[in-house]
């Protein structure tokens, strides 16, 4: 994914975030997994968009402070708030912090090695206890949530933020390239 080793925070945190949305809504829409092993590539990729949404929301440049609050709550928000009720499936199924701490490692290592051709994500061995964790936790998300794909809130298409996406456009050369910062 271009853009995750961009020396400005605030846009290798957004590549993190966006090109996670990418890889999920691809493997949704093209990756023929079943709800229950979507739920799983899903938690594993939630532990990164906490994260990145946290590094977003810290690096936020000075000069989009107008639209600060409407990204963070409106745009960003809906997928953060479900990231963390993964983190917290995750957790329930006995997860701990150091073993979702892998997960993020594992996910983002994805992320740099992703191959566009696949449209599911390839993911590094997870130990066997951990990945016991992650199935379990899966099944319980995947009977309590919505699919990610036709969750109703993350529809943020009407979200206007013009500075927001003029910013990432302008500073970020690696998202602009691959459409990250177009208005979503």
């Amino acid at each position: 994914m271009p853009g995750l080793s961009a020396s400005d925070p605030f846009c290798s945190a957004w590549a993190e975030y966006a090109g996670t949305l990418q890889a999920l809504g691809i493997a949704a829409s093209f990756g023929g997994l079943a709800s229950d092993r979507f739920a799983a590539l899903e938690l594993v990729a939630s532990t990164d968009v906490v994260e990145a949404t946290s590094q977003i929301d810290a690096s936020w440049p000075a000069e989009l402070e107008t639209e600060h609050a409407v990204v963070m709550d409106q745009r960003i928000g809906p997928y953060r708030r479900r990231a963390e009720h993964a983190v917290s499936s995750l957790a329930d199924a006995g997860a701990t912090t150091a073993e979702v701490s892998t997960l993020r490692a594992v996910w983002h290592e994805a992320l740099l090695a992703r191959d566009p051709a696949n449209p599911v994500i390839g993911l590094a061995t997870i130990d066997p206890s951990l990945q016991a964790k992650v199935d379990a936790a899966a099944r319980s998300f995947d009977a309590a949530f919505t699919p990610f794909a036709n969750d109703p809130s993350l529809v943020v298409s009407g979200v206007r933020s013009s500075l927001t996406d003029a910013y990432l456009d302008a500073h970020c050369p690696d998202l602009a390239s691959s459409g990250v910062g177009d208005a979503l």
